[in-house]
């Protein structure tokens, strides 16, 4: 069992601390550095809430977009992010080669790319898709 404060926790912490006590004690041209590690910080925090779901989903979804046989899932970490890295490549390639030019491949890569971005966009920046989500 792991130990309270979770790595969320703690990061939420130094953000909050980073926002009320350290940033106004900034000199005004320090503030926009400080508010970049604020939000880097939000950003890791929903990662980390996530965990590796949405690279899981997206690497179900490319393989069934480039009609690829599933390999069984990854350990995660390293190897799933390789995958996803290299089922994204091959989208890329297709993508170059004209696939996506026409017909119903088209429309679902336009699809995957929307979902793709829409999920990126819930960790980088929610506030941006409002009630879209």
């Amino acid at each position: 069992m792991r130990d309270e404060p979770t790595g969320e926790q703690l990061l939420e912490t130094a953000r909050n601390l980073l926002r009320e006590e350290v940033l106004p004690a900034l000199p005004p041209e320090r503030k926009h550095a400080a508010l970049m590690i604020a939000n880097a910080m939000a950003i890791a925090m929903r990662q980390l809430k996530n965990g590796e779901e949405a690279a899981r989903n997206e690497c179900k979804a490319l393989e069934t977009l480039l009609s690829r046989t599933a390999q069984g899932e990854p350990a995660g970490g390293e190897a799933l992010r390789g995958q996803l890295k290299s089922l994204n490549r091959d989208l890329a390639s297709a993508i170059r080669t004209g696939r996506a030019d026409e017909g119903s491949w088209r429309e679902a890569a336009h699809r995957h790319l929307l979902d793709a971005a829409r999920v990126k966009l819930m960790e980088s920046n929610p506030k941006y898709l409002g009630g879209q989500g």
